[in-house]
């Protein structure tokens, strides 16, 4: 599959709002998320409205050779996940489902990765073999368990470098 990465600067990412919705709707409405479509429009919103804002924002996107949204990812410097230390948060990582396995996801990780702050980058994702294990082959390494909020499923924090 043809596809290229680019850069998606921050004052440009509203324009995607309507493809990143449907990617995100496709990606979560399945195994292992089982999100309701209202998950998509709060993930997007929240990258759009406030994400977006952050010191060290920095997203990519993978276009198919039609020039279609394919998968994205997203993150900024942040403290949330160290609690206290700065550090490159990997946000959000999202491929279309009929396109994952294809190398598209670990190409988005690192091109992002490369574009972020220099040291340690951290992600946290739910605590399920199918997505710790492909971190873990990426070179990640988990490093905290957590139960944010009122969520009833476990979530890892992962760290990488730094």
């Amino acid at each position: 599959m043809t596809y290229r990465l680019a850069y998606l600067p921050a004052g440009e990412a509203a324009r995607h709002r309507d493809e990143l919705l449907a990617l995100c709707a496709q990606a979560f409405c399945g195994a292992p998320w089982h999100e309701p479509p209202r998950g998509a429009v709060r993930t997007v919103d929240r990258l759009l409205d406030s994400a977006a804002r952050k010191d060290g924002f920095n997203a990519v996107i993978a276009l198919d050779a039609d020039g279609a949204l394919i998968g994205f990812a997203a993150g900024w410097t942040d403290t949330v996940l160290t609690g206290g230390e700065s550090a490159f948060e990997l946000a959000e990582l999202v491929v279309a489902p009929g396109l994952q396995g294809r190398g598209i996801g670990r190409a988005l990780q690192d091109r992002l990765l490369v574009a972020g702050a220099p040291g340690r980058a951290l992600l946290m994702t739910l605590d399920v073999p199918e997505l710790t294990g492909r971190y873990e082959r990426w070179g990640w390494s988990v490093v905290d368990r957590r139960r944010p909020g009122k969520e009833e499923r476990e979530y890892v924090v992962m760290s990488r470098g730094g």
